[in-house]
């Protein structure tokens, strides 16, 4: 019994802490693939989760995130969002149509 309260203990220390790690590999992916673009700044980051809509189709075996970047162009403003997934501990990106 007291293993078992432990591994759980465990498993409730490490888990979030790897979504975390997970969302700062997501959003450093993507911050990579932006265009790089002279004045371009990015000023914000989030992740979110996906809609219910993607995730009724999703075949995948990890769960995807999107990752929105809050950035300025040229003087106006533009959100940008991605999907990522892990893929054998890498994250993979894809622009958001």
């Amino acid at each position: 019994m007291r293993i078992r309260l432990a591994v759980a203990a465990l498993l409730i220390l490490v888990v979030p802490a790897r979504g975390a790690e997970n969302n700062k590999a997501c959003i450093l992916k993507a911050t990579e693939a932006v265009p790089r673009v002279a004045g371009l700044v990015i000023k914000k980051t989030r992740t979110r989760p996906v809609p219910p809509s993607i995730l009724a189709t999703w075949q995948g075996q990890s769960r995807p995130i999107i990752v929105d970047l809050d950035m300025i162009v040229a003087g106006a403003q533009e959100t940008h969002s991605y999907i990522c997934v892990m893929t054998k501990g890498s994250p993979y990106v894809r622009l958001m149509s």
